[in-house]
């Protein structure tokens, strides 16, 4: 009742919205993010191609930042059908979508965002757990997007073991675990508030990739970033859809908003990778901030941790998220990683067409597109 009450609150909304085909539907799509992100290309694909994809019948209208919903707003707006689709952090809801933040939590098992994507979007497609969960919050899955690898940037060069103890770092799930395992102290902190913890000194380094140098001004407050791929975050589910309107489609319509999504997904973990290379091959040098390689005490100590650190996630999540059978769905998301990381040696990852066609071809596994989500 209270989805449709919002759905006609909304009628005269959705009637200003039609710009495509005359009789199209208008999808109302809301991103969270500023237009300027380079994951928003892969809702712009999106609203270019799914007219055409869907014979006429759908087009789309995208709200950038929080102009219909903001990020903690919108799982639950595509749930009630205030927004059509939306991009859904699961990590902000973790009770709700625990198989979802269970491969989150893995992030450190690898730093080549095409290939995590590319796993973590096949393992939830075809895990009925994982898809299940979107569908009890009345929106069905249709991929995930991924964040560059993250790397530690700070305000004094951080080389060695010795020159991470104590330092305050801010940083969550795993990689606050690899600060403290590194005696470093992890703070807690929301993105929004890290340029005012560097420039009031209550922190001394954050856990983000280079692309925050700009997109949170921190060039401005920290001069040094330590060159360790610190693996990435990729369970940005992109284009969630609202369940009562999934299933109001017919089957054609649904599989050209499902190969629509995963090739704009594709798109733009493509662009995101060429975007991270051009930081590393001297962008972050202009913006007047120094890379530090880190020396291999570092890296080993890194390394030694992730081989610890995954037993614990499961456990973790059983015994504090309520997860079953953790350690089984750890180890199949690891198979799928393996088998990525082959597929993605195929092609060029910076290759927005190559990736997009991998995606399409491969991220759905071997579920019934045509009954998905039903």
């Amino acid at each position: 009742m209270l989805r449709n009450l919002k759905r006609i609150a909304l009628g005269c909304a959705c009637a200003a919205l039609m710009t495509g085909s005359v009789g199209a539907e208008t999808l109302r799509f809301a991103i969270g993010v500023p237009e300027n992100f380079t994951v928003v290309s892969a809702m712009k694909y999106f609203a270019e191609k799914i007219p055409e994809r869907t014979d006429g019948k759908l087009d789309a209208k995208l709200f950038t930042g929080s102009s219909l919903l903001n990020f903690t707003e919108t799982f639950s707006g595509v749930r009630d059908g205030i927004a059509d689709m939306g991009y859904v952090v699961a990590a902000y809801h973790r009770a709700e979508l625990k198989e979802s933040n269970l491969i989150g939590d893995l992030g450190m098992l690898g730093s080549n965002l095409v290939v995590m994507a590319g796993a973590a979007s096949e393992y939830c497609f075809t895990d009925p757990e994982c898809a299940a969960e979107y569908v009890n919050q009345g929106q069905v899955f249709l991929g995930f997007g991924s964040t560059p690898p993250y790397r530690v940037i700070s305000k004094t060069p951080l080389k060695s073991l010795a020159d991470l103890k104590g330092k305050r770092i801010r940083s969550f799930s795993a990689y606050g675990r690899w600060a403290e395992a590194m005696d470093g102290v992890q703070v807690n902190l929301p993105a929004g508030d890290i340029y005012q913890g560097f420039s009031q000194g209550t922190i001394d380094a954050n856990m983000h990739p280079y692309e925050a140098l700009v997109t949170l001004s921190l060039k401005d407050v920290a001069k040094y970033v330590t060159d360790l791929p610190l693996g990435t975050f990729y369970i940005n589910a992109l284009f969630d859809t609202n369940l009562d309107l999934w299933r109001k489609w017919d089957a054609e319509t649904r599989v050209a908003v499902m190969d629509t999504a995963v090739e704009g997904i594709g798109r733009a973990a493509a662009a995101t990778y060429s975007e991270d290379l051009a930081f590393a091959n001297g962008g972050v040098a202009k913006l007047g901030v120094e890379v530090v390689t880190p020396d291999p005490d570092v890296v080993d100590a890194t390394k030694a941790f992730v081989e610890k650190d995954v037993p614990a996630i499961a456990a973790l999540n059983e015994e504090t998220f309520g997860v079953t059978g953790a350690a089984p769905k750890i180890a199949r998301f690891q198979e799928l990683v393996a088998k990525w990381e082959g597929l993605v040696a195929k092609i060029d990852p910076a290759n927005q067409d190559q990736v997009a066609d991998l995606y399409r071809e491969n991220v759905f596994g071997s579920i019934d597109k045509a009954t998905y989500g039903m």
